[in-house]
């Protein structure tokens, strides 16, 4: 139940899933980061947000599936 409890939790609220497995300052950086990198792209190019946040929102569901026990 662990590891896809953290990844679907991932799906969810990006970072929730990392703080599920117990990383609390990894699921602070994946959440302020994936904000920031969206968010700026977004500004710049208009389009970051369809582009960009899909992939690392997969990612950091990987992320969280590997990370917990």
């Amino acid at each position: 139940m662990g590891k896809w409890t953290a990844a679907i939790l991932s799906l969810l609220v990006i970072g929730l899933g990392q703080f599920y497995a117990g990383h609390f300052w990894r699921a602070v950086a994946w959440f302020f980061g994936t904000a920031l990198i969206v968010a700026l792209l977004t500004m710049l190019t208009g389009i970051g947000v369809f582009i960009v946040a899909p992939i690392l929102w997969i990612v950091c569901a990987w992320d969280a599936y590997n990370l917990a026990k």
